[in-house]
Formats: C-alpha cells, sequence, structure tokens
C-alpha cells in the first residue's frame, strides 16, 4: 500500500479582485486545507504589499489604483534604462506540482516584463510581454511564442510547473498555449515568484489575482503530462452542455465570455430567447442581439438551445419578465406571443434544432394544467414551422407530481407527440445524494409510460464560488475547489447515467442585489472577465475525455476497500472497448481540502493495457505503476489509489491524449 505525502502548504498570496474576495487553496500534511484570503485592494496605495520585497534599483513596485477602473493592483513602474524593477515573494521549498494564476498588463508594448516560478537555480517557467508586442515562454533556452499582446489590457495566466519533469505548460485566457515546456534551469523543487520589467526599457506593468497552489501526486508514479484541451469544434459531438443564461436580461455579457465557449470544449449551449428584449415595441422585433450570439456559438463549434421564456411588460397581462415569473394571460399577450415563438422559430430555425418552453413554472407557483396548456400552445407553433423540432418541458428541481401531473394532461389531450423530453435543474449540496437519482429513474419511467422516446435532461445545476452569492445554494459557504469538485461529480455521475447535462453557468452573473457566482469564469464589476476559475479547467478535462466517443457503462462492476462510500462510474471508447473509470468518495457537500487517502478496487469486466492515472480536476495524469495494478481474466485490481472527493479516473493510456 502506497503513503501518500503531503508537502508543505504555500503562503498562498492573492491580489485584488473587483468582485468580492478571491479564495485560493492548498492542502497541509494532514488536515484541511488552509483557505487564504487577500487582495491588493486593501493596501494602501504607494506601499509595497505585504510578504512582497522589490529589488532592482530601476523604479518601483507598489500598489496603486488601476486607472480608468475600481481595481487596485500590483504597479512596477521602471524609469531607468540602466536597472531593472523586481517585486518578488517566497514560498517554502516544494517539489509538488505548484499551479499559479495571475493577471499581467502592460501600459505599452515597448518594454520586456516578465514573471517567473524560481527555483534554487533562478527562472525556471517564465511567461514574459516582450518589447515588439509578443507573449511569450521558453522551453528549455528557446523562446517559445504565445502570440500578439496589446497595451492596456489584462492577461489571464496560468502556469502549471512539474518540478519531478521539471516541464510546465501555460495557460493564457483559458486556452493552453504551449505544453511539456523543459524549465529554463534545472530544479527539482520551487519556491518564489517574480515579476519584473527589464533593465534597458522602461515601462509600466500590472500585476494582480496571484495564486499559488500546491498539487501532490503519488509518490514515484511517474507524471506524464496533463489532459489536452479540446475545442467544441474538436470535440463534434457529446452529452456536456453549457448555460449562457441571462443575457436576455442584460445579467452578463456575452462579449466578453464568448471567446472562452468554444476553448471550454462543450457542444451545447443553453440560451434564453427573450420575448421582452426582442420585442420592446409592439410588433417590432430587434434580432440582432441573439443573431450575434447564436451565430458566434455555432462558429465556435457549440449547438444552440434556445429557451422560450419569459414574458413582455409591453403588453397588459404580458406575464413575468424574469425568474418566477408568471405566463402572459391577457388575450392581447398571448396573441402577442405566438406571433414571437412563429417568428423566433421561423428566423432561427436553421441554426436552432432544440428548444425549452418557458423556465421553472412550478417555482412560478403556476398550475400544471395552466403550464400542460401553454406548453402545447407554444410547442405546436414551433412544430408548425420546424416539424422535425427537438422541444423540452422544463421544472426546477426534480418535481415528480408536477412533471405526473404534465404528462398525464399532455396524454390525455393526445398531445404527447409534442413532447421530447423534460429537463430538470436538481440544486443540492451533495451531488451524490441517491434522492437525486431516484428521482431521475422516475422521471424516466414517466416519460417512457406517457411520451415514449422522451428524454429527461439535466439542464441547469452548478454551485458557487464563494460564500453569500445570490441564487441556489448561496447560504452556504464554498470556494473555487468545492465548486470544482462539485461540477466534475455531477457531471460525471450524470454522463455515467447517459444523461445530457449542462453547467451553469459560464460567467458569473450580476443581478440587481447580488453576484450569482456560479460561473466557471469570475467576472469584473462591467461583467468582463477577470480569469477562468479552477472549475473552467475541470470542465476542460471532462469534455476532452468523456465525449461521443465513448459510451457509459452503467452496470460496471467493481468493489474497494475503503471504509467509507464511493461512486464509481465506468465508460468505454466505443472503438476499442478499452475503459475510463472514474471514482471519488461520495461524502456530501465537496471539502475544503485535497488530501488523499488510498483504497484498493476491483474491476470485473474491466479492459485496460496500459492504465493511468487522471486527476481530472487538475487535469494531470501520472502513470500507474506495475506493482500497483494486476489482471486475471477481466477482472483487475489496482492498490494503493488516492482517494478523495473529487473524480479521479483509471483510464487506458490509449484513451487519453496529452
Amino acid at each position: 500500500m502506497v503513503k501518500h505525502h503531503r508537502r508543505p502548504s504555500l503562503a498562498l498570496l492573492l491580489a485584488g479582485t473587483l468582485v468580492g474576495t478571491l479564495v485560493s487553496v492548498t492542502a497541509s500534511a494532514s488536515a484541511a486545507a488552509a483557505d487564504f484570503t487577500g487582495d491588493f485592494d486593501t493596501t494602501a496605495p504607494g506601499a509595497v504589499p505585504a510578504g512582497w520585497s522589490v529589488s532592482g534599483g530601476g523604479g518601483d513596485a507598489t500598489a496603486q489604483d488601476v486607472p480608468g477602473t475600481v481595481d487596485r493592483a500590483l504597479r512596477l513602474k521602471d524609469t531607468s534604462t540602466g536597472a531593472p524593477v523586481t517585486v518578488g515573494t517566497s514560498f517554502p521549498s516544494t517539489s509538488s506540482a505548484v499551479d499559479t494564476g495571475f493577471r499581467l498588463r502592460a501600459a505599452q508594448t515597448s518594454a520586456t516584463v516578465g514573471v517567473h516560478l524560481d527555483g534554487a537555480q533562478g527562472h525556471n517557467v517564465t511567461v514574459a510581454l516582450s518589447a515588439d508586442g509578443r507573449l511569450y515562454t521558453y522551453d528549455g533556452t528557446r523562446r517559445v511564442d504565445l502570440g500578439a499582446y496589446a497595451a492596456d489590457r489584462w492577461y489571464d495566466i496560468r502556469v502549471v510547473a512539474h518540478p519531478s519533469t521539471a516541464t510546465a505548460e501555460v495557460y493564457v485566457d483559458g486556452e493552453r498555449r504551449a505544453a511539456q515546456l523543459d524549465f529554463r534551469t534545472s530544479a527539482t523543487a520551487l519556491d518564489g515568484l517574480r515579476a519584473g520589467v527589464s533593465t534597458a526599457d522602461t515601462g509600466t506593468a500590472w500585476v494582480d489575482d496571484v495564486r499559488i497552489v500546491t498539487e501532490s501526486a503519488p509518490q514515484g508514479w511517474p507524471y506524464l503530462g496533463s489532459i489536452a484541451p479540446r475545442t467544441a469544434q474538436q470535440v463534434g459531438s457529446s452529452n456536456l452542455l453549457v448555460g449562457a443564461e441571462t443575457l436576455d436580461r442584460g445579467y452578463t455579457d456575452y462579449q466578453a465570455f464568448g471567446p472562452y465557449l468554444g476553448r471550454l470544449g462543450a457542444t451545447g449551449v443553453r440560451l434564453q430567447g427573450g420575448w421582452a428584449k426582442t420585442e420592446q415595441t409592439k410588433g417590432v422585433y430587434d434580432w440582432a442581439w441573439l443573431d450575434r450570439i447564436v451565430d458566434d456559438a455555432r462558429r465556435q463549434g457549440l449547438k444552440p438551445w434556445l429557451q422560450l421564456s419569459y414574458g413582455n411588460g409591453a403588453y397588459t397581462g404580458g406575464g413575468g419578465s424574469g425568474l418566477g415569473g408568471k405566463l402572459p394571460s391577457s388575450a392581447e399577450a398571448l396573441a402577442g406571443w405566438d406571433a414571437w415563438v412563429t417568428a423566433a422559430v421561423k428566423r432561427y430555425k436553421g441554426r436552432v434544432a432544440q428548444w425549452e418552453v418557458w423556465n421553472e413554472p412550478n417555482l412560478a407557483g403556476i398550475p400544471v394544467a395552466d403550464y400542460t396548456d401553454f406548453y402545447v400552445r407554444t410547442a405546436s407553433l414551433v412544430r408548425a414551422e420546424q416539424p422535425n423540432a427537438v422541444i423540452f418541458g422544463q421544472e426546477a428541481g426534480i418535481d415528480v407530481p408536477y412533471a405526473q401531473d404534465f404528462l398525464t394532461r399532455l396524454s390525455q389531450q393526445g398531445n404527447a407527440g409534442l413532447l421530447s423530453g423534460i429537463s430538470y435543474h436538481p440544486y443540492n449540496a451533495d451531488p451524490d445524494n441517491p434522492w437525486t437519482y431516484q428521482q431521475v429513474a422516475k422521471l424516466q419511467a414517466l416519460i417512457a409510460q406517457y411520451a415514449p422516446g422522451g428524454v429527461v435532461r439535466q439542464g441547469e445545476n452548478g454551485v458557487p464560488s464563494r460564500p453569500g452569492s445570490y441564487g441556489a445554494l448561496g447560504d452556504l459557504d464554498w470556494t473555487e475547489l468545492s465548486q470544482s469538485k462539485w461540477i466534475l461529480r455531477r457531471l460525471v455521475n450524470d454522463l455515467g447515467r447517459d444523461i445530457s447535462t449542462s453547467v451553469f453557468s459560464i460567467s458569473d452573473l450580476h443581478y440587481s442585489s447580488k453576484i450569482n457566482s456560479k460561473g466557471l469564469l469570475q467576472t469584473n464589476t462591467d461583467k468582463s472577465i477577470r480569469y477562468a476559475k479552477p472549475s473552467f479547467y475541470a470542465v476542460q478535462s471532462v469534455a476532452s475525455l468523456l465525449d461521443s466517443t465513448v459510451k457509459p457503462l452503467p452496470d460496471y462492476s467493481w468493489s474497494s476497500t475503503s471504509s467509507t462510500p464511493l461512486t464509481v462510474r465506468a465508460f468505454a471508447k466505443r472503438d476499442t472497448g478499452r475503459q475510463l473509470v472514474g471514482f471519488w468518495s461520495a461524502s456530501g457537500k465537496p471539502s475544503e481540502n485535497t488530501v488523499r487517502t488510498s483504497t484498493d478496487l476491483t474491476f470485473r469486466g474491466g479492459d485496460f493495457t496500459d492504465p493511468v492515472l487522471v486527476d481530472l480536476r487538475t487535469g494531470a495524469v501520472n502513470d500507474i505503476p506495475a506493482d500497483h495494478w494486476s489482471v486475471q481474466g477481466d477482472t483487475y485490481t489496482f492498490t494503493g489509489m488516492p482517494l478523495y472527493d473529487s473524480p479521479v479516473l483509471i483510464a487506458d493510456r490509449s484513451a487519453i491524449t496529452l
């Protein structure tokens, strides 16, 4: 049985954030991971932030307000052509993987600005802005171009460094730009972060939102690389979707988050049609806002899934125009609704194949008879224009009685053929709660009875990334770590049951009173993107691996020596049969630590030739040593497997692209 040793936690140093506090997590040797919060916003302008030191003599490095914003960041100002300015911080030396995030901005494109992860021998990994307008890094001593950069624009940088192999990968704005980069100098440990403006140049640069996290792996299990993210176009087809809701009410900004959609790898996107936004004057439709979104999402390889909702205040009795909104009720409003639905389907039927009728009618207290009749009214209009349209009914939570009454009435009217499925929103703190899937099974049975051929879809689900968030589960304490674990557990659970599943949401949502931090992307107060959260990269891993080239194995036979409950979800490649089997501790709401225990697993009916270990949260892939697995016939035994409350896969190496 292998023992897993945790390195001492890093002193996490966090820079300014506009929206609440930024939380970064690292695991300690034997206890729960410590949460560190902090930002440059609390450092007085002109002061050097605590824990940072300035050297070089070519200028200064202090906390300053960023011009044109309400933000404060660490500013490096170099005024000398004969000396550099450097600012840095140290952390306990570690040979574990170091996952570092920061934002970087320069006031010009004519000075070289670098950020470095350092070891005892100097700079090991560098991301820099050159004096000729290029963003770059290094592969050993060779410079690697990462693309052009612009002045006065923030870049979201992620660097994952692996001292065990002296390699690193670099991400820019959620996109992996380089991987398997050799360290610049030989090193087996890292101990500091430095930023500076070069000796020969003068200029100003800003650093913000610094996040440094150690990630340990089993001792002696060789690191092979990380999962290669794939765009939606590269994935092509999958059951993984992402939500881009509330654009109809302006709570998010498509122009800000749009570039990240394709990079995520989800192949479908949920949008709300926005009757009130499209028809602000009776009888006059402005489709420009929705055209841009639908066309851009399709260009990036995502299939839009359009919800026909909410009401429209331009009409008396026009219904509610937001969450919990009532249906339109007056004759005039219903006629307006009919006209808008017909026009929408006529306009988008060549670009949108799937539709959904209203949002969470049961949450709004809409009687099931009224919703059923409204569904029939709307679905009939859709099918009149688009006979092959896929149309979903919808409900908050998993409300089996509401669904049963809806399906019964639909069937009695002879309208079951108008239903392609029901979309549900199962918000609960424990993504492995057996009740959830018991209710899903009841929904599936009801649909099979009343609307044969229909399916269920998990249409909206997520959790916040910080406490005090607006919306479902916002009364609980969450961090970016627990959010990423929760999302992974929900997605792998659903995909392992062959359920189409959507992440809510791509971006944080700005409601009038509060921010809903369920986004995979953290935002600024103006709804622009601040940085990709760990959950964004975690979903990239799922999207890359669990696409339509794999099939779930719902009756997979397994056993474990774990004393705590486990969830196991198995998949196989459709062409080769080689398997990917996910397992994790089903321990309720995800914890705020990454401490692993050890378990033995036995799979009956397994199919592996070269098994590797994949942590979906970090993307890391490690070899499983030969003395940790054995096979007899089709029974595979794996010993000393690292176990925690986030999905880890034992996968055949042939199923993994690095």
